[in-house]
Formats: structure tokens, C-alpha cells, sequence
């Protein structure tokens, strides 16, 4: 009874998430040679989400968004004017002068060497979703913001992109909910016009124009990051007309998009779980999709502009909802973007289905957790992302053909297991974690942050892993051990007893 007991909380406790986790081995184009390049640059003065970006004259200008909330900011209700100019070439910031109003979630792009903000929310008694149609006219030359004619009509998290000398404005939610509207507006004439409207009506989505046409990517309905979509749609000015294409293979809003050689880039975004560190790769060209080296750091509500071949991604919230960072990471894209048969791609690259014996081990220490009274909350965040941890990590050992992550496996093996570490090594390859195995890798990393070891971090990132993910899988593991301990119960034991409860395991055979 207690077996069937435990294994139906566990069932429960997993949910879904777990389900998917499941088949998350390490798939082609995840990791290995011609994903391309991160570096980390100097960090924006202040810290924002919700922010947009645009370049006019090879520098990037940060716009609006949410302030990281301070005394100086509370009766903006932290919505923010601030305007700050990046130089690439210098690797420099510099204050420039803020919008007229303060704006988050606005739209923006650039055309005859001025940059357009248009729409967004602003402020409204109480209220910071105020949807607004204005449009703002910066000259870089002058530093000076002028007004051009507004939108027809009003909304915010729309996306905005220049196309055959115009700006278009798409989509967005009208604060009663999601616009069909896309509306080009010339600046040669100051005036707007409709254009056929958008097919998935959708706000958060992001916009990019390759070879003459409009891709818009992702999105959400009604404001709700727990309603993400994957549509891609494109839109052919010559026959004003929108098409479905191959959809955005990782459903995702608050995101941001990029072309770089013809290839557009979509990264970030949020979701109920967390933030995304994805960068999957649209070729207009085959219609088809392949997965990147992932960013950093997750992020959503975040900017990004094209400088000199590199994608600069800047600021947003490193977890779901209101967060604030001012992070700046450029992206290299690979020499080449031809796509290799999944036939040539190494073993290691595949995705494959975790085994039996996988499932139960981290089902056991589940098991052992929730003894222990160490799991967090069901259904929590905390809970889907110790789930993820435990899977993961167990992938990145096993298949990563990365030198640090290989080389921080072995070393925490032979601190835990001296002279045995060779047969636990064989051990973990065939049937994945043990209780001392996982308890191996927590006492060696305790004094190794993952913080510090960049190799590792990317390494561990094409696993959708990374330091705030070990740290809950060491503090669960630590206090696991430590409340069993003050009972007179050995981890390690109660661990073993579990194991024969789950699948994969003698018992079970």
C-alpha cells in the first residue's frame, strides 16, 4: 500500500512537466561545432524589462520598459523614459535624452537614419496598461525627440518592423484584447495605412523583415504568458497577404528577433516554468528551423539589435513577470548555415528517450526528497525546476562531449568515490544517478561555483541547465540529508529502499 501510495504522489508531484523532461536528451543542434558564439559586454546603466532597441548609425539605443523599482521611480509607477545609447565599437553606455513619456512593451524601429517608437503601455491613475498609439521620432544627430502621427489605433506589446522604406505595426492587445491591425506608416508622408490584417490575432510576438517579406514569431493571447504560441505567419507586401509557415519550434512570448546573413534568430521569452535561454535559427529560404548555442541568460522583455554581423541582446527579466537585469550578450552567428543530415550528426547530438532504469533513479530520489521532507511545494516553480535539474544534469553527464563538463564529472566522482570512481562512472553511463553519485557531484560543486566557470555554464546551457538550477538541486540535496540525519536515518538507505519501488529497478522487472 505504502508503494502505491508513494508512486501516485510522485505520478502527481511530476505532472506533465515531467513527461516532456523526459525526452529532453540532448537533440541535434543543441550543442557541438557551427551554433555560433556568446560574449558578455559591458552591462546597461540601469536595470530594466519590457524594453525595446533599435540602431541608427551603427549604435544601439535601449528605450522604456519597467525600472528596477526605487524611491525615484514610485511615482512613475517604475515605467520608465530613459533612453541609453550603446557603442559597440567601444563597448560603452551613455545617457541620451528620454522619450517624451514613459512607455513598456512600445514597438520601435528606424528608417532614413531616425529611430520610430511607436505604441505601447504607459501610465493611467493606477493602472500601467494604458495602451497608446503615439509615435516618437528620434533624431541621433540632434538628440532630440519630435511627434509624427499616431497609430489609428491604440496598443502595446506589438511588434514593429521596417519594410521596403515603411514601418509596420502589428498586432498587440488594445487593452480589451488582442488586435488583428497591422498599419504601415510612411515617413515620407507622416500618414498610415491598413494593410491585411494579421491571421492570429496575438500580443508579445516579435517581427523581422528577410528577402522583401514580414515573419512575425510566437506570441500569446491575452496578455497570459501560460497561453504562448508558436505560429509563424508571413506577410507579402506586393500581394498584401499573410501565409503560414513552419512554426517557431519552442512556443514563446516577450521575445526578440534578429536577422543576421538572411537567418532570423528568435530568443528568450518566458513561460509559467521560467525564462528561456532558446535561440532557434528561421531559414525564409527552406523554410525550415534549427536550435543555436542558447543565450547566457535567459531573459524576457528584452531589446535587441543587429551591429557589424553580431545580434546584441539587451536587459529584460531573468525569471517570468516582473524582474530586471542589464545584461548585454552579442551573438556570433557560424560561418556557415548549411544544415547537416540528423544521419551525420554524432550519436551524442540525438535525442533519445530516457531509459527505464533513468526514470526510476529520479523517481527514487523524488521519493527520497519528499521522506525527507525536503520537496518543494507541488506544482510550484521550484518543483518543475528541480524536476528539470535532476533530468538535465543526468543528460549533460551522460552525453556531453564537452571537455569542462567531462572533466567536472570526473573530478567530483573521484572526490566522492576515490579509487572506485571508474566503476561508478560505468554505473551512472548505464543507469543514471544513485544517491552517492548525486551526492558526489553536490559536495564537489559546493565549493565551485558554476557562476564562475563560463566554459561550463555554456556547456551545461545546451542542456537548458545552469547555476540557479544546481544551486536548488544542492540546496534540496543538503537539506534532504541533514533533516534524515537528525531522524537517525541514512540517505543512502532510505534512497536504496525507494529505488526498489521504481521502475527499472530488480523489483520491477
Amino acid at each position: 500500500m505504502q508503494r502505491h501510495r508513494t508512486r501516485a504522489f510522485l505520478l502527481s508531484f511530476l505532472g506533465p512537466a515531467c513527461a516532456l523532461l523526459l525526452w529532453l536528451q540532448p537533440a541535434w543542434g543543441q550543442e557541438g561545432p557551427g551554433l555560433g558564439e556568446w560574449t558578455r559586454l559591458a552591462p546597461a546603466p540601469t536595470k530594466r524589462t519590457e524594453v525595446v532597441a533599435a540602431v541608427v548609425g551603427g549604435k544601439i539605443y535601449l528605450l522604456g520598459g519597467f525600472a528596477e523599482p526605487a524611491l525615484g521611480n514610485l511615482t512613475s509607477l517604475t515605467v520608465s523614459n530613459l533612453v541609453e545609447e550603446y557603442d559597440p565599437a567601444t563597448d560603452r553606455w551613455n545617457h541620451r535624452t528620454p522619450l517624451p513619456i514613459g512607455l513598456h512593451h512600445a514597438g520601435a524601429a528606424t528608417v532614413g537614419g531616425k529611430l520610430y517608437v511607436i505604441g505601447g503601455f504607459t501610465t493611467s491613475f493606477f493602472s500601467v496598461w494604458q495602451p497608446v498609439a503615439s509615435m516618437f521620432i528620434y533624431d541621433p544627430v540632434a538628440d532630440r525627440w519630435t511627434e509624427g502621427a499616431p497609430m489609428p489605433t491604440q496598443r502595446g506589446a506589438l511588434a514593429v518592423a521596417e519594410l521596403d522604406g515603411k514601418l509596420v505595426a502589428i498586432g498587440g492587445y488594445d487593452g480589451t484584447d488582442n488586435s488583428a491591425f497591422v498599419e504601415a506608416y510612411d515617413p515620407a508622408t507622416d500618414r498610415w495605412s491598413k494593410r491585411a490584417p494579421l491571421p492570429t490575432p496575438r500580443d508579445h510576438l516579435a517581427a523581422v523583415s528577410v528577402g522583401g517579406k514580414l515573419y512575425t514569431f510566437g506570441g500569446r493571447l491575452q496578455r497570459d504568458y501560460g497561453r504562448n504560441l508558436a505560429v509563424t505567419e508571413v506577410y507579402d507586401p506586393s500581394a498584401d497577404r499573410w501565409t503560414k509557415a513552419a512554426d517557431l519550434p519552442t512556443p514563446r512570448s516577450g521575445i526578440t528577433a534578429g536577422a543576421l546573413k538572411g537567418i532570423i534568430y528568435v530568443l528568450g521569452g518566458e513561460a509559467p516554468e521560467g525564462t528561456f535561454r532558446t535561440n532557434e535559427a528561421y531559414d525564409p529560404a527552406t523554410d525550415r528551423w534549427r536550435t543555436m548555442a542558447p543565450m547566457p541568460t535567459g531573459r524576457h522583455g528584452l531589446g535587441s539589435a543587429v551591429v557589424s554581423g553580431r545580434l546584441y541582446v539587451l536587459s529584460g527579466g531573468p525569471t517570468p513577470g516582473g524582474s530586471f537585469s542589464n545584461v548585454t550578450e552579442a551573438f556570433l552567428p557560424p560561418a556557415s548555415q548549411t544544415s547537416h543530415p540528423p544521419s551525420r550528426v554524432p550519436s551524442a547530438f540525438r535525442s533519445s528517450r530516457a531509459t527505464a532504469n533513468q526514470v526510476g533513479t529520479v523517481m527514487a530520489l523524488l521519493a527520497t526528497f519528499q521522506d525527507a521532507e525536503a520537496l518543494p511545494p507541488e506544482s510550484s516553480p521550484e518543483a518543475n525546476q528541480l524536476i528539470k535539474a535532476l533530468i538535465q544534469f543526468q543528460a549533460a553527464f551522460m552525453k556531453s562531449d564537452s571537455q569542462a563538463v567531462r572533466q567536472f564529472f570526473s573530478q567530483a566522482l573521484t572526490a566522492g568515490f576515490g579509487d572506485q570512481a571508474p566503476a561508478a562512472a560505468a554505473s551512472f553511463r548505464a543507469d543514471g544517478w544513485t544517491s552517492r553519485s548525486l551526492e558526489a557531484v553536490i559536495d564537489y560543486g559546493a565549493g565551485r561555483s558554476l557562476r564562475d566557470q563560463a566554459e561550463l555554464q555554456t556547456a551545461l546551457g545546451s542542456f537548458n541547465v545552469g547555476a540557479s538550477d544546481f544551486d536548488l538541486l544542492s540546496r534540496t540535496f543538503t537539506t534532504a540529508r541533514r533533516h534524515l540525519t537528525s531522524q537517525g536515518q541514512d540517505l543512502h538507505q532510505v534512497y536504496e529502499a525507494r529505488r526498489r519501488e521504481m521502475p527499472g529497478s530488480p523489483a520491477q522487472r
